[in-house]
C-alpha cells in the first residue's frame, strides 16, 4: 500500500499534513457579535451598511453566526461575561471621515483570551458597498484561520494562498457538518489518511478520544457520515494526511 501511495504521490502532487480544529457539532456555529460601530464625519453614518456586510460575511457558510437577540454585558469590555453567554468573538469598529476618505479601525477581542487583534483600513465612500465587502472577506477569513487551524499566525493573511484557504474551508464544513448531537465535552483527535481523489481509506482515533468513550463514539459515527472528500479544483493544495481535532463546545 504505501509503494502505491508513493506512486500515486509522483503523478499527484500530494502536500504537507494539514491540522485542523473542528470546533462543535453541525448546530453549534462559533457565536461572534458586532457591537455598534462609532462614526465620526460631517455625512450621514456609514456604520450600519458596513456593520451589515461584515456579519453578512462572517454568516455566509454556517461556520460563524451572531446571535439575533443578545443582551450585552453591562461593561462590553467584560470579556468573560461575553464567554458565559456563548460568545467567542466580540467586534467593534470606529468609522472616522478623513479627507473624502473613511478610516475604519477595527477590534476582535477573542473571549478565549487571546490578544485582541486590531486592524485599520481605508474605504472608499463611493464604493462602500464594494470596499466594505471586500474587507469583510477578509475579516472572515482571518477568523475562520484563528478558530480552525493551530496556526494562529495566519490569520493575518500573510502570504495567503486563497485555494489553500478554500480547501481548509469545505474539510471543516464537511467534518462539522458530519457531527450531530454532540453531548459530551473534551478533545478528540483524528489521523485521516485519503487517496488522491479524495476518498478516506484509514482514520485513526488518538488516545485523547478515549477519555471520553461517548465522545469517541460520537466522532467515529461522523467519520462513518463522510464518503468522500473535497478533491475537485483543490488538486494543487491536496494533502494525503489530516490531523483532524473535534472540540466540544459544551
Amino acid at each position: 500500500m504505501k509503494w502505491v501511495l508513493f506512486l500515486l504521490c509522483q503523478v499527484w502532487v500530494c502536500h504537507a499534513e494539514i491540522d485542523l480544529l473542528v470546533v462543535g457539532d453541525s448546530q453549534q456555529p462559533v457565536q461572534f457579535v458586532v457591537l455598534p460601530f462609532t462614526y465620526e464625519g460631517s455625512q450621514l453614518s456609514p456604520a450600519v451598511t458596513v456593520e451589515s456586510h461584515l456579519t453578512q460575511a462572517l454568516s455566509s457558510t454556517g461556520l460563524f453566526s451572531m446571535p439575533f437577540r443578545y443582551e450585552a454585558p453591562a461593561d462590553v469590555d467584560n470579556m468573560l461575561a461575553w464567554e458565559l453567554a456563548g460568545i467567542r468573538y466580540v467586534i467593534a469598529g470606529e468609522l472616522v471621515e478623513q479627507n473624502d476618505l473613511l478610516v475604519l479601525r477595527l477590534t476582535i477581542n477573542d473571549t478565549l483570551g487571546l490578544q485582541p487583534t486590531l486592524s485599520s483600513v481605508l474605504l472608499n465612500p463611493r464604493q462602500l458597498e464594494l470596499s466594505s465587502q471586500m474587507f469583510a472577506d477578509q475579516v472572515y477569513r482571518s477568523l475562520f484561520y484563528a478558530t480552525f487551524t493551530n496556526d494562529p499566525d495566519k490569520q493575518y493573511l500573510n502570504n495567503e494562498n486563497a485555494t489553500l484557504t478554500r480547501y481548509l474551508n469545505q474539510l471543516v464544513m464537511l467534518f462539522k457538518g458530519a457531527w450531530e448531537h454532540n453531548q459530551v465535552p473534551g478533545t478528540c483527535t483524528v489521523d485521516i489518511q485519503q487517496m488522491p481523489g479524495g476518498v478516506p481509506f484509514k482514520s485513526t482515533l488518538q488516545v485523547d478520544c478515549f477519555e471520553q468513550p461517548a465522545l469517541a463514539a460520537e466522532v467515529q459515527a461522523a467519520l462513518e457520515r463522510v464518503d468522500v472528500l473535497p478533491y475537485e479544483h483543490y488538486q494543487e493544495v491536496f494533502a494525503r494526511d489530516l490531523v483532524l481535532h473535534f472540540v466540544s463546545m459544551l
